[in-house]
């Protein structure tokens, strides 16, 4: 039974326990999305198969109630980092500020279609969601996954994540340090990696550019 989102956990993680997996035939490029992008988003969670969509929403949800996430999504709450590869969106990390007071908190969800699991596109998304947490000052991070994802919880472990186990899922908290003259550096040299080639080249940000016809 497919459930409406809003009734659903807001941070599970869509990376498959399976082994199986078809090797990518480029490597990922990332960049930051934005509200104009919200096709984009809708199109890759509706492309998950119903394990993973279970994983990422605690529970099957129809088209309908991805499109209702996607509308919903505050963007200025939210930093969601794609991986793109061949230039379609693959994955995604989702970092959602979820208080600011006394101590800023965010939850971190992400996704990865089911072809490309299983070969570090989560793990470098979520290295690169810490990155932009500790940017942003903020003091603690929250992942949520189901017990039987042990690759998920895997892969937090592997930022120093601490686990907390309770009634068939898993917390994960992280402490990201504060932000250093490297991390800006190293969130500003990924941003620059994007942004400036699409300068001479905008359809490579934005694909169906390229498809549209030229103006008298």
């Amino acid at each position: 039974m497919a459930n409406d989102i809003k009734d659903t956990k807001p941070a599970g993680m869509a990376v498959s326990v399976q082994d199986a997996a078809a090797p990518m035939v480029a490597p990922p490029s990332f960049r930051k999305l934005t509200a104009t992008d919200g096709g984009l988003l809708a199109a890759h969670l509706k492309r998950l198969e119903p394990h993973d969509r279970h994983l990422r929403f605690w529970g099957g949800v129809t088209d309908t109630a991805i499109d209702e996430y996607c509308s919903r999504l505050d963007w200025s709450a939210a930093v969601v980092v794609g991986a793109f590869i061949e230039g379609e969106l693959r994955g995604v990390g989702e970092l959602v500020r979820v208080r600011l007071m006394p101590r800023v908190m965010a939850e971190v969800a992400f996704s990865v279609e089911g072809p490309w699991q299983n070969v570090g596109v989560g793990t470098a998304l979520l290295r690169r969601v810490l990155t932009i947490a500790r940017n942003r000052c903020i003091d603690r991070v929250y992942m949520l996954c189901l017990t039987e994802n042990r690759k998920m919880q895997k892969i937090a472990s592997k930022f120093e994540a601490e686990l907390s186990f309770d009634e068939g899922e898993v917390e994960a908290r992280i402490l990201p340090a504060w932000p250093s003259y490297f991390s800006l550096m190293e969130e500003a040299v990924e941003d620059s990696k994007v942004w400036f080639p699409a300068i001479f080249d905008p359809a490579s940000l934005w694909p169906g550019l390229a498809s549209l016809p030229d103006q008298p």
